[in-house]
């Protein structure tokens, strides 16, 4: 085997004396430990927002304006987060006892959040630094204050000033904001010191001339050109290209269910019941407003324009008119889809220094009960922009939200992979690649755009005359992703599918399948549907000319496109899918991908090159094959994007939904996992882009009883900077089924080949799940950080099956385990990963260095990779033994490998061995010696020599 395997495998397995009695204890659920000294302060934010530049700075902020909704963000104790994070997986498993039992938001406080101590504690500083407490979140992961911009800069040691953001003025902290060091682990982050801009993203046309007759002649579904013909999707047209007109989807309506709408402003009733009359000639539904209280009300709604200039311009509207804009067409999206459904719109306005935005979002998540289990949001903001504060607080939030079963539908953004771009604006000269913060949470389900390739032959796919509800499709469409890199004046325009990798939020373990990169952080969108100008959506608004009030059998409308009309109408598909399976079903996304893995299922309308019916796709050319952005005057000279793909893609995440088999297969038998209870999940495991570390795993079936096994595993790593050094932590515990919650525990103190005592603690919790043989995923709280890691097999299956069946393997598999010199060592050992079906062995040997002395920290432990040919007897001669420098915990700075010694290998038995090794000089001043190893598990059934 060559060094790649070292460079890219990583299984510390810390092999430590009586390993199986090794107890995780309960920790203090407090993390307030020591008093307040203001002198000793640490800072508690990551990435800051890129617009905070000393060269955009305009002015300090005035000492007595007040800032009226800080909040400062809590973290939980290791135990209680990774209690919180299995509560939401079973809550998802149709085999445990907790799915689908929601808590409200009080409940997750107190079995979850922050203990009395330290919200009493924080509280305490907080008024004595001058500011208002105004209230505790339920679930007790925020502490919201008020106070004046002096006060509040003072007791986070910062400056507050005025700054020239992307979306006008802004206020923001100069420095990164610092607590008290007593708060250092119970304090994640402060959200209100810097002013957090969201847009709204629709896009609209100029009205259009309808007809209310149907059956004739279709001017209100088609307007055709030179460049050919647009068709306006109507509801009847989203239900026959989506299969919501085909049973057990047209079965349900949406009732009982409701959808809550996040938004600015309210919308005009009459805008609604005309949308409704003219489509469906029954009584209309009215949408219910809500301002939650203590927030901004934004006023009566705009039911005009002006043409001569005056406001509201229709030609220039202005914020007020997009903002209600958008809350008028997520209503009327949400009625197209479930017509039957509640619709709430939850609006607060903005001001300096309140988002209405966030407010609406945190009182839909934080009432108790929440008011609707369906949640949506059409508001956009990049990731870059807002910095890891914003990004961590909403993926809280989320979470939250998936606690109490509320789905989550999030808008992907309207700039393509550029999601910092204005996409109202001209594509600027230096665009980068972000996406919306909102979608970066894997607690929602990040909604993208698609753009039915139907320009070829228009008359296969639209009727030339309108049915029942303006119906002209004639079924389901191709799609590519939405691009639209021109507008009509001809000029360059943004208008294309947002879509890219989150800065901030580690990758779900569920996020996994064809096409998902190989990467360690959370990929969006997620699913997509419709959202180009070339086939938008039938809208009513009266404030921009487009009431759609009947006179003489005619109306006017307006034509709606972008990804925040794709949201609303796919939560209006959740809407049906919860009327149809009784309520409430939280996060979608892990079935959602879990269904993915099933093309059988046909879930998924997969957008690929071919669908698109782009001939050769160039990532920089926008078009229906990539969410790439045209330059400031033209196609050229943009941001190369993401390619649609076979399975998922970073433009169109799984592909659109066909929502009839959403809704049969939605409740059906869950995708198996692997069953863990098999000798057969053995072997050498790693995350691709993690630079020279890995996990070595091995199973003793049946260890405690029939059907529950023993897994112990080595994780090699490094510390979290750069020239730490070396780290390793072990994985133990019991395994049955096919997902399994395991404590992590990390052993110190030890010394090469010595007994010098070691000590043992917890280190943090895994969760260890296969989705097959050779791919699985690692969750983890450990070193003070959590993620997941997506595990790929290093070297072939051997005997590993879905359903544990092991069947026969050649003795030398049966001799990987555990090992280790309980006479001579103390807390060291190796974990051997012997593959006949390469003629490999693989091993990794935990340990310390030679000269460590007695009581060391972490920085004194070493961890060695073996790596042979396999020969056809029980002697294996002169392995090499490497030594990997320089990497980083999960990370992908690159390490250096290089040899530093030689082993040889002898088997006597199935439970006993003998390593002789001899380090080169330069390492552990050149020491040699004997090894003479035993299981530290009983030997499995069939080993022999």
């Amino acid at each position: 085997m060559n060094h790649r395997i070292t460079v890219r495998v990583a299984a510390v397995l810390s092999v430590a004396l009586a390993f199986a009695d090794v107890q995780a204890h309960a920790a203090d659920a407090d993390l307030v430990k020591d008093a307040v000294e203001l002198s000793k302060r640490v800072s508690v934010a990551g990435p800051r927002p890129t617009w905070i530049r000393a060269e955009r700075a305009r002015g300090t902020v005035d000492a007595d304006l007040r800032l009226e909704n800080v909040n400062v963000l809590l973290n939980r104790t290791p135990e209680r987060q990774a209690a919180f994070e299995a509560l939401l997986r079973e809550q998802q498993d149709p085999d445990s006892p907790r799915f689908h039992q929601w808590l409200d938001a009080t409940q997750i406080g107190e079995r979850y959040g922050a203990s009395a101590h330290d919200l009493d504690a924080l509280s305490d500083w907080l008024r004595s630094e001058g500011l208002r407490v105004e209230g505790v979140s339920p679930a007790r992961t925020r502490v919201r204050i008020s106070g004046r911009s002096a006060d509040v800069a003072r007791a986070f040691d910062t400056a507050l000033a005025w700054y020239d953001g992307d979306g006008g003025r802004r206020i923001g902290a100069k420095s990164a904001p610092r607590v008290p060091a007593a708060f250092a682990a119970a304090v994640r982050g402060v959200v209100g010191l810097d002013t957090v801009v969201f847009r709204p993203g629709h896009r609209m046309s100029a009205p259009r001339a309808g007809a209310i007759t149907a059956g004739g002649p279709a001017p209100a579904g088609t307007s055709c050109g030179a460049d050919g013909c647009e068709h306006i999707v109507f509801p009847a047209d989203f239900a026959r290209i989506y299969g919501l007109d085909t049973p057990p989807a047209s079965n349900v309506g949406g009732s009982g269910v409701s959808i809550a709408i996040v938004g600015r402003e309210r919308v005009y009733p009459p805008d609604i019941s005309n949308f409704q009359s003219i489509l469906y000639r029954t009584p209309p539904r009215v949408a219910q407003v809500i301002v939650p209280p203590g927030s901004l009300d934004p006023g009566d709604p705009a039911s005009t324009c002006s043409t001569t200039g005056g406001t509201p311009s229709c030609t220039d509207p202005g914020d007020e008119i997009g903002d209600q804009y958008e809350a008028t067409l997520d209503v009327q999206l949400a009625i197209a889809t479930a017509p039957s459904a509640d619709i709430k719109l939850v609006v607060a306005a903005d001001s300096d220094t309140r988002n209405g935005v966030q407010e609406a979002i945190e009182y839909v998540i934080d009432t108790s009960p929440p008011p609707a289990n369906i949640l949506s949001i059409s508001f956009l903001s990049c990731e870059p922009a807002n910095g890891a504060a914003i990004a961590h607080y909403l993926d809280d939030l989320f979470a939250q939200a998936a606690a109490e079963g509320i789905s989550v539908l999030v808008a992907s953004g309207d700039a393509g992979a550029a999601g910092c771009e204005d996409h109202t604006a001209p594509p600027t000269a230096n665009q980068s690649r972000a996406i919306n913060v909102l979608c970066a949470s894997g607690y929602v389900t990040c909604v993208g755009g698609t753009q039915f390739a139907d320009t070829a032959d228009p008359s296969r796919y639209w009727s030339d005359t309108d049915g029942n509800g303006y119906l002209s499709a004639r079924g389901y469409i191709p799609e590519g992703a939405w691009n639209e890199p021109v507008a009509r004046d001809g000029s360059s325009s943004h208008g294309a599918t947002g879509g890219g990798t989150s800065l901030y939020i580690p990758k779900p373990a569920w996020q996994t399948g064809v096409g998902v990169p190989a990467n360690a952080w959370r990929n969006t969108p997620d699913i997509a549907l419709t959202a180009s100008s070339h086939d938008g959506y039938f809208t009513c608004m009266a404030a921009q000319r487009g009431p759609c009030t009947v006179s003489g059998g005619h109306f006017s409308f307006l034509v709606s496109s972008g990804t925040s009309a794709s949201t609303p109408a796919m939560a209006g598909i959740v809407a049906r899918l919860n009327e149809n399976y009784s309520g409430g079903q939280g996060n979608l996304n892990p079935r959602l991908y879990a269904l993915a893995s099933h093309p059988s299922y046909a879930v998924f309308h997969d957008v690929t090159v071919g669908s698109s019916g782009v001939a050769s796709c160039d990532l920089a050319v926008p078009s229906l094959c990539n969410n790439s952005t045209p330059g400031p005057t033209g196609p050229g000279g943009g941001l190369k994007g993401y390619a649609v793909t076979d399975g998922y893609d970073l433009a169109t995440g799984l592909g659109s939904v066909a929502a009839n088999y959403l809704m049969a297969n939605w409740g059906g038998a869950q995708p198996p996992g692997v069953v863990l209870n098999q000798h057969g999940i053995s072997g050498s495991w790693a995350e691709p882009n993690a630079q020279a570390q890995g996990i070595l795993l091995t199973v003793q079936p049946d260890f405690y009883a029939p059907g529950s096994g023993l897994l112990f595993g080595g994780w090699f790593t490094y510390g979290a900077e750069a020239g730490d050094g070396a780290r390793w932590y072990t994985i133990q515990g019991e395994v049955a089924g096919t997902s399994a919650i395991l404590p992590l525990y990390q052993t110190v103190g030890g010394r090469l080949h010595t007994l010098q005592t070691t000590t043992t603690t917890p280190a943090g919790v895994a969760t260890l799940s296969f989705y097959d043989c050779t791919h699985g995923t690692l969750q983890y709280t450990a070193a003070g950080y959590s993620g997941t890691l997506s595990l790929t097999r290093l070297l072939p299956n051997v005997t590993c099956a879905m359903n544990g069946n092991n069947g026969v393997s050649a003795g030398h598999y049966l001799l990987s385990g555990v090992w280790a010199d309980v006479a001579a060592d103390n807390g060291q050992g190796l974990v051997l990963d012997l593959n006949p079906a390469q003629h490999v062995l693989f091993g990794a040997w935990y340990t310390y260095a030679a000269d460590a002395p007695a009581g060391a920290d972490a920085s004194t432990q070493r961890w060695y990779t073996l790596q042979a040919t396999l020969p056809s007897g029980n002697r294996i001669s002169a392995i090499p033994l490497y030594e990997s420098r320089g990497g980083t915990f999960v990370g992908q700075t690159p390490a250096t490998t290089t040899a530093v010694g030689t082993a040889d290998l002898t088997f006597h038995s199935c439970t006993s061995a003998t390593l002789a090794y001899a380090f080169d000089p330069g390492t552990n001043g050149g020491q040699h010696g004997t090894l003479e190893l035993s299981r530290l598990t009983p030997a499995p059934s069939g080993c022999h020599l």
